[in-house]
């Protein structure tokens, strides 16, 4: 980058639009039958080495619900090699015995959205009934290996019960918790801003990342003083 370049210090990829639940405010419309994307796991890992090489601090994964990516390990594998710390943004619903060890890495953590301590009201939220208790469940075996966690408490519903469900977050012993976080919600200004560390992508259109040499992506500016970006699986 240029000397008046700003640092992109996260990038944010959505690697599929699969997920098990179907969130009312999800602005993604991820839910069991949206699309994986387009883009391959090597297209992927290609996206990676071009943000380490920018000097990007942090690559957050995300969908849809990126433990069902089969890629994920490869993924996580490439962005710690290239220096670079790894967020896997899931809904902790179910995470498969073989992603316990990759989460457990040093350098990986984990973040989640959580909605109430009242299992009805958390799965009117969520569309899928039994997900507050698989949640829970995969959210304690997190704490108990030790991988550190964030949990954002999205307030979705009249009278819904944040309160409480930050109460219960905290003294499950997760260290970090933002009530009243927008998380994924529709609604959210996703609007694209141009600068000069991501040159021409911007507006939604293809193109690549500065010095990359191969995939087309989409990838959006999120915060004003241009210190995130997103990344799309198209």
């Amino acid at each position: 980058m240029g000397g008046g370049d700003t640092p992109l210090n996260l990038i944010w990829l959505e690697i599929t639009g699969r997920c098990q639940l179907e969130c009312v405010h999800c602005y993604a419309a991820s839910g069991p039958k949206a699309s994986p994307g387009t883009m391959t796991e090597r297209d992927w890992c290609r996206v990676i080495d071009q943000a380490a090489t920018l000097g990007v601090g942090t690559v957050q994964l995300i969908g849809g619900e990126p433990t069902l990516h089969p890629g994920l390990p490869a993924l996580v594998e490439r962005a710690l090699a290239g220096g670079m710390a790894v967020e896997v943004y899931s809904n902790l619903v179910g995470i498969a015995p073989r992603l316990w060890e990759v989460l457990e890495r040093p350098g990986v953590r984990l973040a989640t959205s959580y909605y109430s301590p009242r299992p009805p009201e958390h799965e009117a939220i969520t569309g899928r009934r039994g997900s507050h208790q698989r949640t829970l469940r995969n959210l304690r075996e997190a704490l108990r290996r030790g991988i550190p966690v964030r949990a954002g408490v999205v307030e979705v519903l009249p009278g819904q019960d944040v309160a409480g469900a930050v109460a219960e977050l905290r003294g499950l012993g997760v260290a970090e918790v933002r009530p009243g976080a927008t998380g994924r919600a529709r609604g959210r200004d996703h609007r694209l801003r141009p600068r000069p560390a991501l040159w021409a992508l911007w507006r939604g259109q293809a193109g690549h990342l500065p010095r990359g040499r191969g995939v087309a992506l989409r990838v959006q500016p999120l915060a004003a003083a241009g210190q995130r970006a997103r990344v799309l699986a198209g």
